[in-house]
């Protein structure tokens, strides 16, 4: 049989060295390669290590080997199991021998095959040996290698020549075919027993009965987890997870294809159990991490047997790892190195191979990217999300430079690290200032786009056609196209109509070095000779080359005017820069031959050159296409860029129910829900704040805030939002009495008054509430002037504290109806912790000489619960530290 078994083991002290042993037992030791001697032979087991041969001996009649964790012999000491029954200690490198126990044997009274052998790791003197069946014998024996076993006081003790005795045995007329040391205990075993049963024996107690027993069909091969309470077992079909304290039923059945033949826990990773199958290159991982504790409840009540086969796999996580391409015989786990393994093959090849964990993410609140790896918890450097644009780290970035919430739209664009968003920005303060200049009358929007001034030719509306004459080239005309909603659309697209507008622009292309496009703007507004200037001016080259293309438009002439348009056609597609291919199919497409001929112009060359900005495009259609077409070609501008989910769709729309479509295709797209919940507060109205997915959007927005702890940026938010109507029913803040739950703010309770009524009160009592309008229960009491809340001069200087009963604390309360005349100083404010609390001046007064709480009872530090304020406050006083201020329905 040792000619067919191989197996490969780590030495459990001796951390570089390992045995394989089959036909040979050879004794291998682990180095770097850099190590190791050029003239060496070694065997590489991975990219860094090799492993080079110590020693070797034959395995003839060897049937289990296992290696000691004693620490004080110099090298591995093997317990060698034969058939004849004979166990012998041997190590394979012939060195000093501190302890005598090198070459000792310990025999059976009664000889038959050793099945399984194991070294106790805590005791390490222990060896326990499991052995076929004697009627008249254990199957199980446990040896003290250092120790003969017999009693130095018994006077009728044999000779020490006298073979050594074993401590004790268990398992009488039983066949124990794997023994295994328990982790939970010391001095207990498991054994698979008979081909049926399961045992675990207490060797502390006399006697041959088994602690705990189990009947099962996978009852081979038992191994026990270090420190832990769990078994695995396996069979022809598969292999089980028990539980030692409730051995009745298995705690886990795992299912597998082929019989497994080796299972092992990884002595460096809790809860992973590893298995070799039979004829298998691969192995396989059970990561039982979920078998929850209600899981183990069931095997405590107990299930029947025919259930244990049953391929459940409750709360294991299986995976197949690939070690390399041949089958294997064996492996073994590193006893220290995290998930390390080694590998043998059918062939007799080794390999190392380290398992990667299987990596669980988290966000924490903050942003931050968490995951558990390597037994640690561990956290992104704050430097990757500089190489990589993650959007949660750029909102949080933008958030605290309060973007969006600039008073200025324009200032916001500064803020948005994004091209696309900048651009939006800029566009929207555009479309802002010409509805409050009047230049765009009659929206219904606060912020029109293109499409929502231009009208449709159903409407009866009609443009002028116009014949322009060529400044640089009087004999030739262009027919463009003018109205007063055209020149709307074109101031919104930035152009403005006629040169005087344009020119402006074309100087601003070139200074923000961009002179194609300041070449083809000049160029779309017949000024020739200015675009042949900007192409003279450009450094680069190529592009003065270019403006050779220019030269007969420009007045220089062309020997064959239609030969020198086709070249035009022809040459543009090869150029890179898409606004100078625009310019030369424009020139091919606009200019009209010599001879008096019809001459319908095509622009699709240059309305498909996707390429340039979406406003350039836009107005060049605006000036040079009929009604029809120019609808025609906006409406599927605006289907192709809302499917795209691109920003540039709201230059067509504007903040519109149609806009809010767009940028909600955008969000999904992006992710960026920060930017889409500050266009929404800015810039839609109150209907559209009302819509379900701008409320969405601002809902998902304020978690983030208070996830970021970024309460300005929050409140700057509130603040837009109410003031563009979309504020809600029940924001703000309110008190609400302990007794009764109705709002104590006098405003809220206004009742209204017979016609015929006394007179009421002065409104200097009115305003001083000692008691709850509703049901006249008193309010609770300052804890630093002992008067009820509402009343007591707040805004003037505190009394001395007296000694009050800790007073009920006001429960807050979604009720609006604060007075409006309520001062700060006399604003209800309260602990959330101790739930003490006061005026809001007593308590700032009081907090500025103090930390702990006014109420003598209470050792609270209300001042320490929260950070201090950022250094930008407003111009009302804050509310204590720790503490939640509303007003009071009175300002005292």
């Amino acid at each position: 049989m040792s000619g067919n078994k191989q197996d490969v083991l780590w030495s459990p002290i001796h951390h570089d060295k390992f045995i394989v042993w089959g036909q040979d037992i050879t004794l291998y030791e682990v180095a770097r390669l850099q190590d190791i001697e050029k003239r060496s032979t070694y065997t590489q087991l991975s990219s860094t290590q090799g492993a080079t041969v110590v020693a070797s001996q034959s395995g003839s009649g060897v049937r289990c080997v296992d290696i000691s964790a004693i620490a004080d012999h110099p090298d591995p000491l093997l317990a060698l199991g034969h058939n004849s029954g004979r166990v012998t200690l041997t190590s394979l490198k012939q060195t000093y021998d501190p302890l005598g126990l090198v070459g000792r044997e310990f025999v059976a009274k009664y000889p038959r095959p050793c099945i399984s052998v194991a070294w106790n790791c805590t005791e390490s003197s222990l060896l326990a040996v499991g052995m076929e069946k004697h009627r008249s014998d254990n199957c199980i024996l446990l040896w003290d290698v250092q120790s003969s076993g017999l009693d130095e006081y018994d006077e009728s003790s044999p000779t020490p020549s006298e073979p050594a005795r074993p401590l004790s045995g268990v398992g009488k007329g039983e066949t124990a075919h794997s023994v295994a040391w328990c982790g939970f205990a010391p001095r207990t075993i498991v054994a698979s027993m008979n081909l049926k049963h399961i045992k675990i024996f207490d060797l502390r107690e006399n006697g041959d009965k088994a602690s705990a027993t189990t009947s099962s069909r996978l009852n081979l091969g038992a191994v026990c987890e270090a420190g832990g309470w769990r078994l695995a077992t396996r069979g022809d079909a598969g292999a089980c997870v028990w539980d030692a304290r409730a051995l009745a039923a298995p705690l886990l059945t795992l299912a597998m294809p082929r019989a497994p033949r080796r299972l092992l826990w990884c002595p460096t990773r809790r809860n992973l159990l590893i298995s070799l199958q039979r004829d298998s290159s691969t192995l396989r991982l059970h990561d039982i991490q979920q078998v929850h504790d209600h899981q183990s409840q069931e095997a405590f009540d107990g299930v029947s047997e025919e259930a244990e086969t049953e391929p459940c796999g409750r709360g294991a996580l299986e995976r197949d790892v690939w070690v390399c391409g041949a089958p294997l015989a064996a492996f073994a786990c590193h006893p220290t190195r995290r998930a390390c393994l080694l590998v043998l093959t059918a062939a007799g090849a080794l390999s190392e191979y380290t398992v990667s964990e299987r990596v669980s993410l988290s966000w924490g609140a903050g942003g931050a990217l968490a995951w558990a790896g390597g037994g640690a918890l561990r956290r992104m450097h704050p430097a990757f999300y500089s190489q990589v644009r993650d959007v949660a780290h750029v909102m949080r970035e933008r958030a605290s430079t309060d973007y969006g919430l600039k008073p200025d739209l324009w200032q916001n664009a500064d803020l948005a690290d994004d091209e696309a968003l900048s651009g939006l920005w800029h566009f929207l303060a555009l479309s802002k200032s010409l509805v409050e200049d009047g230049c765009i009358r009659n929206s219904p929007w606060k912020h029109p786009g293109v499409r929502g001034v231009l009208r449709s030719p159903g409407e009866g509306y009609r443009s002028e056609a116009a014949a322009t004459l060529l400044p640089d080239l009087p004999s030739r005309k262009v027919t463009t196209y003018r109205s007063a909603e055209r020149t709307r659309a074109l101031q919104l697209c930035g152009w403005g109509w006629g040169w005087d507008s344009a020119g402006a622009g074309v100087e601003r292309a070139e200074a923000e070095g961009t002179p194609c496009r300041a070449a083809a703007l000049a160029a779309f507004h017949l000024r020739l000779r200015a675009a042949l200037d900007v192409l003279a001016r450009a450094r680069a080259p190529a592009l003065r080359v270019a403006a050779l293309a220019l030269a007969p438009c420009a007045g220089a002439g062309a020997a064959d005017e239609r030969l020198w348009r086709e070249a035009l056609a022809a040459a543009a597609p090869a150029l890179p820069d898409p606004y100078l291919r625009a310019l030369l199919h424009f020139l091919s497409a606009a200019l009209p031959p010599s001879a008096p001929q019809p001459h319908q112009p095509d622009y699709s060359a240059v309305l498909n050159e996707t390429e340039m900005r979406l406003e350039d495009r836009v107005a060049f259609a605006c000036i040079y296409l009929p009604d029809g077409p120019l609808h025609e070609y906006l409406s599927r501008t605006w289907t192709e860029l809302r499917a795209r989910g691109s920003l540039a769709a709201l230059l067509l729309s504007g903040v519109s129910a149609d806009g809010i479509g767009a940028l909600q295709r955008w969000l999904e797209r992006s992710g960026d829900v920060q930017s889409a919940a500050l266009l929404a507060a800015r810039c839609a109205g109150a209907e559209l704040l009302r819509d379900e997915r701008v409320r969405g959007w601002l809902a998902a927005y304020r978690s983030l805030l208070d996830a970021w702890r970024l309460w300005w940026p929050r409140c700057l938010l509130d603040t837009w939002v109410a003031a563009a109507g979309g504020g809600g029913e029940g924001a703000g803040a309110g008190v609400a009495c302990t007794y009764c739950g109705k709002p104590v703010a006098a405003a809220a309770t206004a009742r209204p008054r017979p016609a015929f009524a006394r007179l009421p009160p002065p409104a200097a009592k009115m305003k001083q509430i000692s008691s709850c309008p509703n049901c006249r229960k008193p309010l609770p009491r300052c804890g630093v002037c002992s008067l009820h809340l509402g009343t007591g001069a707040a805004g003037g200087p505190a009394p001395a504290p007296p000694v009050p009963p800790a007073p009920p604390a006001p429960a807050p309360a979604p009720a609006a109806g604060a007075a409006a005349g309520a001062h700060f100083g006399g604003w209800f404010s309260w602990c959330v912790a101790c739930r003490h609390g006061g005026h809001a001046a007593h308590l700032l007064q009081w907090f500025s000489e103090h930390s702990e709480c006014p109420v003598s009872s209470c050792t609270c530090r209300c001042s320490a619960l929260d950070p201090p304020d950022p250094p930008e406050v407003p111009s009302a006083p804050a509310a204590p530290p720790g503490s939640v201020a509303v007003p009071s329905g009175g300002d005292s």
